[in-house]
Parts: structure tokens; sequence; C-alpha cells
């Protein structure tokens, strides 16, 4: 398993961040819980940070199968993010 690059959001309000982290919730079912932290299931894991104050939302894929390209995963994370 292998990690990808962190994708990284700017303009993301305390609001916004909050409807992320229920879709995320809603589509993944994954808790999304607090400004930094961690998740996995499935063979996936990731990470995230928040940072209110620069407005920043920065998730990474740290494990993921080998067959599953840093593309896909980062391409699945951004329809999360951007398509609210």
């Amino acid at each position: 398993m292998a990690a990808c690059k962190p994708v990284t959001f700017k303009n993301i309000t305390r609001e916004r961040f909050q409807a992320i982290r229920a879709r995320i919730r809603a589509q993944a079912d994954v808790s999304v819980a607090g400004d930094m932290g961690t998740a996995s299931g499935n063979g996936f894991a990731a990470s995230w940070i928040y940072d209110e104050a620069a407005q920043t939302l920065s998730i990474q894929c740290t494990e993921k199968p080998w067959f599953v390209s840093e593309g896909l995963v980062a391409d699945k994370i951004r329809a999360l993010v951007t398509t609210l």
C-alpha cells in the first residue's frame, strides 16, 4: 500500500468544511471528527488538516491498494469536496 500526495483546497470556510464532513460521512461512511485526524476503511486510510484561519483543507490518502492509481484517489477526493 502506498501513500498519495496531499490534495489541498483553498477558500474553505467553517460552514463549507462542515458540509464536506457531512458529505464524506454519507458517501464514504467515514467519520471525519475534528479539524485534523485520520480515518480508514475498505483498504484505504486518509488524513486531513483543516486550517480555519488560512481557510485551507488538505486531505491525503496515506494507504491504498496497489491497483488503485493515485490519480483516481485524487479525483475522488476532489469530487467529494468540490461538488457541493
